[in-house]
């Protein structure tokens, strides 16, 4: 055989309009961003901002760890998936090497905890946990992509919607018995994020013996380690502000930086729908695509960013306290950094799907040589405002650098990649009143 499967197995994103999938995706999305407003405002008014920041370094470390220690592969297999590979030699060279991967996590878990805990034994307590579960959750996160390649949106809307909703009913109850604690909030995650992974278990049903090929593996390897540098950059752009916070900073300054990216995460659940969308069908070959769903993000979330910095400084005193007033200035420079933000993530994902993972992570690691330096050297002394700020340069770096690349091989002006057009406006309003079509 030649391990392409046959047209009954395959499941390609063309039998949904891409407007359908990034619609339900960023449904979920909105679920889960009223999930963080629902459990933000409790936690912080719960824990104080000092007993904020502990959760939110936990949390930090925790959510970032599978997407560290897959080596790329997630991505590799939703790519080969939605190209027609059979399950059996996309997970028997994947999944090795997958859990290889994550036994870093599990070497790490014991100094990682102690330095980043800093002598606060829940989040040491619970960094800990975390990482020792690395095997299981990097297996998961892994399976997540053949999901994707599949176009099986149901799984991964049940995996983020079980990983949200279970936390925040969790949270609730703690906080309505009295027992709510940095301790319990951080159970209560680690629990919710640990059975919405289990969830992609579905992902397998049906698969038949798995097939080790070497040359595959190797081929996974390369393109995943090309993924791999890719995400820990991209990672390392999107979340090392809150884990040096955890080390650099007092607690206090990590809770005002943690709500600030609470209530800037309202726009970041739209470009991480639309990347996820798009994935397979730019993998399929369509590259009009990735012009038109950068542009019109990118558009929405500027839309969306300039309301809420308009109303940010009466809405975080109100919500969350008035003792998280301070974080009102973080909250308007990462609402502007959403932007570019947007544009990044949408054309990192189509680069990769396209077969350039190269690109997307040399824009990743021009990124990082400024961010990490300018957080380790500027952080302790300046705080969450620094990080917003080191957060709105980074991603327009990252942005400026991934659209050389992207006119280069989707044969597209930058004005394609940037500016809405008109027919931009017409062909989202005909998606939003119900027409169908890519």
């Amino acid at each position: 055989m030649s391990g392409i499967a046959s047209p009954r197995e395959q499941t390609g994103s063309h039998r949904t309009p891409l407007a359908g999938i990034v619609a339900r995706l960023t449904g979920v999305n909105a679920i889960i961003l009223v999930a963080g407003l629902i459990t933000g405002p409790i936690t912080a008014r719960a824990l104080g901002v000092e007993g904020r920041g502990e959760l939110a370094a936990i949390t930090a470390v925790l959510t970032i760890g599978p997407w560290l220690l897959d080596l790329g592969l997630t991505y590799w297999l939703g790519r080969e998936r939605a190209r027609g590979v059979s399950r059996e030699q996309l997970l028997g060279a994947a999944l090795p090497v997958a859990f290889v991967g994550s036994l870093i996590g599990v070497a790490a878990a014991i100094p990682l905890s102690r330095a980043l805990g800093q002598g606060r034994p829940e989040v040491t307590a619970f960094i800990q946990i975390g990482l020792f579960l690395m095997p299981l959750s990097v297996v998961m996160t892994t399976l997540s992509g053949l999901a994707v390649g599949e176009s099986r949106w149901g799984l991964v809307i049940a995996s983020r919607l079980t990983g949200a909703v279970l936390p925040t009913l969790a949270i609730v109850v703690l906080w309505a018995v009295g027992e709510l604690t940095v301790a319990t909030g951080a159970a209560a995650y680690l629990i919710g994020a640990m059975l919405g992974m289990l969830i992609f278990v579905g992902a397998v049903r049906g698969t038949g013996r798995l097939i080790f090929d070497l040359r595959r593996t190797i081929e996974a390897t390369r393109f995943g380690m090309k993924s791999w540098l890719s995400t820990i950059a991209a990672t390392a752009n999107n979340r090392l502000d809150q884990v040096l916070m955890a080390g650099l900073v007092s607690s206090r300054e990590l809770g005002l930086y943690a709500v600030a990216v609470t209530l800037t995460s309202v726009m970041y659940g739209l470009s991480g729908a639309v990347g996820t969308a798009q994935y397979p069908r730019v993998a399929e070959g369509d590259a009009g695509i990735a012009a038109r769903t950068s542009r019109v993000t990118m558009g929405i979330v500027a839309a969306g960013s300039c309301a809420l910095a308009g109303a940010s400084p009466w809405l975080i005193p109100f919500v969350f306290g008035d003792a998280f007033a301070d974080a009102v200035p973080m909250t308007i420079i990462l609402l502007v950094a959403s932007v570019p933000m947007a544009g990044a993530f949408v054309l990192s994902s189509a680069l990769s799907a396209a077969n350039n993972p190269t690109a997307a992570m040399k824009a990743e690691l021009v990124a990082l040589a400024f961010t990490l330096p300018a957080l380790i050297l500027f952080l302790p002394a300046h705080g969450g405002l620094l990080a917003a700020v080191v957060s709105l340069i980074a991603y327009t770096i990252r942005l400026g650098v991934q659209l050389r690349p992207a006119r280069r091989i989707f044969a597209m002006s930058y004005r394609a990649f940037l500016v809405p057009t008109r027919s931009d406006l017409l062909w989202l309003k005909d998606r939003l009143l119900g027409g169908r079509g890519r």
